[in-house]
């Protein structure tokens, strides 16, 4: 839908959207993204785009980014064309609670699905608000994915997998109190074998170095 505003005259200002991209799922429920431009047309001229249109002027920053449609879609699935497949750990950051995973060859320009546990992560979900623990980055398309709490996360372009990003384990506290546990046992083993040493070497000393008072006794007997 367009609206009308005075430039010194009176220009259209609409978006011009393209064709639907393909669906980002095979063979169950899914969805495709189509974008659409900013165009002004000052009759009786060609529409252009309206950072063309506008120059150096800053105006409408806003509609000078790409718009996005979602709609729900379902296609049969083919064979798969993909050799290389992207494995990466994660981790949950600390100071923010969250970190962002990174769909490679993923665009605004193409479809993309992610998914949390096998579960698809869906537009639809983010906008109900069912989808509490990821964020779908609209700038680009979902290129990006911020997630909050560990899982398995797959990314899909034109429906086939191209990256699994898996939480790094975290060791439970048993294990955590068996390693400083085994630490302690360690320091012990140490701490009692240089005491034997030590024990050892005084007792050599005492063998092959009699005392003074033994060496002047030998001595007066010999007299």
């Amino acid at each position: 839908m367009g609206i009308t505003l005075s430039l010194g005259g009176e220009e259209l200002i609409f978006t011009r959207w393209e064709p639907w991209q393909g669906c980002n799922r095979c063979g169950e429920r899914g969805e495709r993204k189509r974008l659409g431009y900013c165009y002004i047309m000052e009759p009786p001229q060609k529409p252009v785009p309206c950072w063309l249109y506008l120059g150096d002027m800053k105006l409408w920053s806003s509609r000078m980014r790409p718009e996005m449609q979602v709609e729900a879609c379902q296609v049969p699935c083919q064979t798969s064309t993909l050799d290389v497949i992207t494995f990466d750990n994660f981790e949950i950051s600390e100071d923010s609670g969250s970190v962002w995973l990174t769909c490679p060859q993923g665009s605004i320009y193409r479809p993309i699905l992610w998914e949390a546990n096998d579960i698809p992560l869906t537009w639809q979900g983010q906008l109900s608000n069912q989808d509490y623990n990821t964020i779908l980055e609209p700038t680009n398309g979902g290129r990006q994915l911020r997630v909050f709490e560990p899982a398995v996360y797959r990314c899909f372009v034109k429906q086939e997998l191209v990256a699994r990003f898996n939480p790094k384990p975290v060791p439970d506290l048993p294990e955590i109190l068996s390693q400083d546990a085994r630490s302690v046992l360690k320091a012990l083993k140490l701490m009692l074998l240089v005491g034997i040493v030590l024990g050892l070497l005084g007792l050599l000393l005492k063998l092959f170095h009699p005392s003074h008072h033994k060496r002047s006794n030998q001595v007066l007997l010999v007299k």
